[in-house]
């Protein structure tokens, strides 16, 4: 669920506390549009497509009037404009085998989301047209508007940008906005795979940080990760289970794993996540480097009038 929005008016919060704001109001982010974008699917295979995707429509996003045409919600680019990706590529951006994305995105393309040719992977208009990809679409766009909503609440964003601002647009900018989303997100994917070496180990770890943290104001998350084993709630197998739409044998499997790479803790009340510490400078190269991706993000929406179509219009 998005992140509590903090009352309009509110000061701006030391930058420590800022920091700290933004990585778990992120982390909260990246969770729910990981969600919304596995659909039916199986994770694995939403990042997969979600990957050859972003990809695919590199000629695009990199040409403007293109982006005018095919930015909107209804419009999609034909398959003319999608460039192939190689199965390679795929893997490589998700930080994952080879031979695994190669027998997914066969299994994709039996299904009719992909396909498969001599100049690599793409996935088809027809693909992204489907009803329940437009849901998703969407969804994905008004989670990031509350995402936006939380940050500049909290001062976490620059009231402007160098860049021209455009007025808000009849026909909002749902793909173009999208690609942006996608972007930051799979960055963000392939630094946890990267962390645990498995997509849904890390995805387990991820929604243990926040099970952990939830209760904790933002002014206890220092000290929560100097001291996590102090400062967290530890959370029961059966509480994570559910948000992550695993059986408990699954995620029980995974907190071994976890435990066993020095990610987690298990107590008799619970389990609690640690960073090992070999690995926690690489941990704050990634948290730093997060606060940077997300000013990213939204300059890149505020150029693109993303920023002035949620500024303007009422949430939906």
């Amino acid at each position: 669920m998005p992140a509590p929005v903090p009352p309009p008016g509110t000061h701006r919060p030391p930058p420590e506390l800022l920091f700290w704001a933004v990585g778990r109001a992120s982390l909260d982010y990246i969770r729910d549009t990981v969600e919304i974008t596995r659909g039916d699917h199986e994770l694995l295979d939403a990042l997969i497509l979600t990957a050859a995707l972003d990809a695919n429509m590199t000629p695009v996003k990199r040409a403007p009037d293109l982006r005018s045409t095919y930015g909107g919600a209804e419009t999609s680019a034909p398959d003319r404009l999608r460039r192939p990706v190689s199965i390679n590529a795929v893997a490589q951006s998700l930080n994952l085998p080879f031979e695994t994305v190669r027998r997914r995105a066969l299994k994709l393309a039996g299904a009719g989301l992909c396909v498969i040719g001599a100049q690599g992977m793409v996935v088809p208009r027809d693909a992204v047209t489907l009803p329940s990809y437009l849901a998703a679409q969407r969804a994905r766009y008004d989670r990031a508007r509350e995402f936006y909503k939380a940050l500049k609440a909290a001062g976490a964003l620059p009231a402007g940008d160098a860049a021209p601002v455009l007025s808000p647009r009849a026909d909002p900018r749902v793909r173009v906005a999208n690609w942006a989303f996608s972007e930051y997100v799979l960055r963000a994917c392939s630094d946890l795979i990267a962390l645990t070496g498995n997509v849904m180990s890390s995805r387990v770890l991820l929604e243990l940080v926040l099970a952990n943290t939830r209760a904790l104001p933002t002014e206890a998350l220092a000290g929560w990760a100097n001291d996590p084993l102090r400062a967290a709630r530890p959370v029961r197998i059966a509480a994570l289970a559910g948000p992550l739409r695993l059986p408990r044998e699954t995620v029980r499997r995974h907190l071994r794993m976890l435990e066993t790479l020095g990610f987690c803790h298990r107590w008799p009340d619970g389990v609690v996540a640690v960073a090992p510490v070999s690995i926690r400078p690489r941990l704050a190269a990634l948290a730093k480097a997060n606060q940077a991706n997300v000013q990213r993000l939204f300059a890149g929406l505020r150029q693109s009038s993303v920023l002035a179509d949620w500024d303007e219009a009422p949430a939906r």
